[in-house]
């Protein structure tokens, strides 16, 4: 018995002697292999019972993605975490894996959890994404950040398919999208986290924090998110020594012009989490201050959410909940939108002074900042943001089975649907493409479109059995109207899902079809005027065969029905 109780606390010793080691990195200007950090969280899970590994399908680059959780009432099952009234805070590290503060942040941060009165936190779960783009954590080297200081050696901002994995929310190009999805819907984390770096102008802050745009908040969580949840990150992270500000997203050419809350669109990782009323923060270490001291204030603001969660539980699982009700009774929907330059808050923001000198290596100007002047200004943050375009929310939306893509992110977003058992008829109401722009360059894997729009119609359509009924009451609903309404900024549309439709399939002969318009027009005199019309008023029309058989051949019934017809369809 006390050989064995030995060789328990032998192991015990040793395995903690090598995490502690691991979290000791940093002070040296260095960061864990990808190896080695799994290597520490299997360490921690193996020590501690209050921990668990847990494995959430492949990264493009095929190794495992893991999360790491730290639940100290022994509950490891989502359901039950929230019978049992605990918060939960996900935490995300290495999306972008050149900015590694968050790596040894967490993994300090979760020996701390572990450890017996560090950091109290028996009333919260904490998830830990230890690596999420591992591809990039593998691609390893010293240099690809080229305004950054420190660590030694860091991973690669693009995935394994050179994916930004922060732009990749709803498209899901990568796997490690979608074990993100299975990972956010088994846990349903009231508060989430993605640990970053910054780019960017120099400042004396060591921390920035991006919070979901407030204009894209549930209005009920509006006030608890950004005034008592926000206020008390950055009272803790002040008490502690450090200095944190709003993402420094300038509005104009310098700081006296104020800056802007930065947009985080569904594509984005906080984006993403607050379609489902997760409050979501984006840290944004500074690039510019040394790697021990990024480390360092990613931790204390980690922490400090924690701590905040602890405390608040109760409240803020209500919060959540809440909002999850409330937006089921949302009858219009905002999309796409923009700043408001009319109404804006004042901050206090401390900076270096910003100068000019002529470039050695140009000859032409070129600024920076001097470290020996501080100036502190109080400048305009511009916080709010107008929907361009309100949608009327339908009961239902209709996705045909043949968009098998898009029903596998419904089904990985845990939507829930209906299939029709046999074939139909349904009048629904749909949308005609009737004008979109497209990027003249690829935007992460795909050609781009934006400043979408729409005519609307209403037809009687043929569904067949097995095409999917989904209504928008549900928990979902913002996920739906923002992947599947055409005209949103990151909707399915936009990423290029329904290319297909844009392209007419079937067409005419000149010599063919023209005895043919001759007797469209006679039996059509309304089609006729409008013809004549056309012709008398554009006079390059008029002297275009082409166009003016065109013309009638698209306004007649030879033309085809789906052209441009946009395959979701609406019931109201």
């Amino acid at each position: 018995m006390k050989i064995t109780s030995f060789i328990f606390a032998f192991i015990l010793t040793l395995s903690l002697s090598l995490a502690t080691e691991l979290t000791q990195l940093y002070k040296k200007n260095q960061t864990p292999t990808y190896t080695e950090l799994i290597s520490h969280y299997k360490r921690l899970a193996d020590t501690y019972e209050s921990a668990r590994l847990l494995e959430y399908g492949k990264s493009d680059s095929g190794e495992p993605i893991y999360l790491f959780v730290v639940s100290h009432s022994g509950i490891f099952d989502a359901d039950s975490i929230k019978s049992a009234g605990l918060a939960t805070v996900l935490i995300n590290n290495a999306i972008h894996p050149g900015e590694p503060c968050g790596v040894d942040a967490s993994a300090k941060l979760a020996e701390d959890l572990l450890s017996e009165g560090v950091i109290p936190n028996t009333r919260v779960v904490t998830c830990i994404i230890p690596a999420y783009n591992i591809g990039g954590m593998l691609n390893r080297g010293c240099c690809s950040r080229a305004n950054q200081d420190g660590p030694e050696e860091y991973g690669f901002r693009g995935n394994a398919k050179n994916l930004d994995l922060n732009r990749d929310f709803i498209k899901a190009d990568a796997e490690n999208t979608k074990a993100f999805y299975r990972i956010y819907h088994d846990w349903k984390p009231q508060i989430f986290v993605d640990a970053h770096s910054t780019n960017g102008a120099d400042y004396p802050a060591e921390m920035t924090l991006i919070n979901t745009a407030r204009s894209r908040v549930e209005p009920s969580m509006v006030t608890f998110f950004n005034s008592v949840l926000s206020n008390s990150i950055y009272i803790g992270m002040m008490r502690e020594g450090y200095s944190i500000s709003p993402y420094y997203h300038t509005f104009g050419d310098t700081i006296t012009d104020g800056f802007k809350e930065y947009m985080d669109t569904p594509r984005y990782s906080t984006g993403y989490t607050t379609l489902f009323n997760t409050m979501g923060y984006v840290s944004e270490a500074h690039m510019l201050k040394p790697y021990p001291v990024r480390v360092e204030a990613t931790y204390t603001l980690l922490k400090n959410i924690i701590k905040f969660a602890q405390i608040n539980s109760s409240a803020v699982i209500s919060v959540f909940n809440n909002a999850n009700k409330e937006i089921r009774r949302i009858k219009e929907y905002g999309i796409n939108y923009k700043l408001d330059t009319t109404t804006r808050l004042e901050v206090k923001f401390e900076s270096y002074r910003k100068k000019y000198r002529i470039s050695e290596v140009t000859g032409l100007p070129i600024h920076y900042f001097d470290k020996s002047i501080r100036d502190t200004n109080t400048i305009p943050y511009y916080a709010d943001y107008k929907p361009e375009k309100k949608i009327q929310v339908p009961r239902y939306y209709v996705l045909p089975q043949a968009w098998r893509s898009v029903k596998e992110r419904l089904d990985l977003n845990q939507i829930e649907y209906r299939t029709l058992a046999k074939d139909t008829t349904m009048q629904v109401e749909l949308y005609y493409i009737s004008k979109y722009e497209t990027s003249e360059r690829p935007y992460e894997g795909h050609y781009f479109h934006y400043n979408t729009e729409v005519v609307k119609d209403t037809q009687v359509v043929e569904l067949q059995a097995g095409d999917m009924i989904i209504p928008t009451d549900q928990d979902g609903i913002r996920y739906i109207i923002e992947s599947l309404e055409p005209e949103a900024e990151d909707s399915f549309f936009s990423w290029g899902f329904f290319d297909s439709i844009l392209q007419q399939k079937e067409w005419f002969s000149d010599y063919v079809f023209e005895p043919k318009a001759k007797q469209i027009l006679t039996e059509n005199p309304k089609l006729k005027a409008d013809f004549e019309q056309k012709k008398k008023n554009d006079k390059e029309f008029a002297s275009n065969s082409w166009a003016m058989l065109y013309y009638i051949y698209a306004n007649s019934k030879f033309y085809e029905k789906t052209h441009n017809r946009y395959p979701i369809f609406r019931v109201m």
